[in-house]
């Protein structure tokens, strides 16, 4: 009996290896989203509406284009000057995310958030090595409010690789679910992946494009793919000509 105890005891430690890798891409992202950079950039949305049946793959059409500069300070972000389908104006009616930037870093890594993670093997992402860890948060942990009729904390589960050599973040996924009755949409799906992006003469690692989800109680989807470009500092250029 002493002998088959020990045996369900060492199968079910964690392994050595993974821990410190674990421990290592903790400490990696803390610490970039502790230093994450202020710089402005510009943002490309293509939005779509769309449904499923019975589960199946989603019939997407397309809606439109919105484009918008957006200027990030740590991980919050405002967005200005607003173009839909390449005409000035505001938003449009419709869905749209409000995420920080590079917000999901410390409710995923910090050991004060009540995020849970467990290895689940390794996978190639870009030509990287990447070892993926299955993650899940309750309701009111520390990924924060999404807005429908009322501010919400949902519940949140998903995968998150990260690169074997470097321990960076190249790609998350998220599923949030819970919603209460009433609410705008009863399931937000988002991906978020990150690269090297240059900022003047620096390198940093920075999200690069998104896709996120929403689905409404009767079935109806919303869509919007996001790509981060022209990264550059806050300061404005000003062209002298002399004569």
């Amino acid at each position: 009996m002493k002998f088959r105890l020990l045996i369900l005891a060492v199968l079910a430690a964690p392994l050595v290896g993974q821990d410190t890798e674990l421990d290592d891409a903790r400490q990696v992202n803390l610490e970039r989203a502790a230093a994450m950079p202020n710089f402005v950039a510009d943002e490309v949305s293509k939005r779509y509406t769309g449904y499923s049946i019975r589960g199946g793959p989603a019939k997407w059409k397309f809606k439109d284009t919105v484009e918008v500069e957006i200027t990030v300070k740590g991980t919050e972000v405002t967005r200005q000057k607003w173009r839909r389908n390449r005409k000035p104006g505001r938003l449009a009616p419709g869905f749209y995310p409000g995420a920080g930037f590079g917000a999901e870093l410390k409710p995923l890594f910090s050991p004060d958030c009540p995020t849970m993670l467990a290895a689940a093997g390794h996978e190639e992402v870009s030509g990287k090595s990447a070892l993926v860890y299955r993650f899940s948060s309750p309701a009111g942990g520390c990924f924060g409010f999404l807005y429908g009729a009322s501010p919400f904390n949902a519940a949140r589960a998903g995968r998150v690789l990260v690169e074997e050599a470097s321990g960076s973040i190249l790609r998350f996924e998220e599923e949030a679910t819970g919603f209460p009755a009433g609410f705008a949409f009863v399931q937000r799906n988002q991906i978020m992946t990150w690269g090297s992006v240059s900022i003047g003469d620096t390198s940093h690692w920075l999200p690069e494009a998104a896709d996120f989800i929403w689905r409404q109680a009767n079935g109806e989807l919303y869509r919007v793919t996001i790509e981060y470009k022209n990264h550059r500092h806050f300061e404005a250029a000003t062209n002298i000509t002399f004569k």
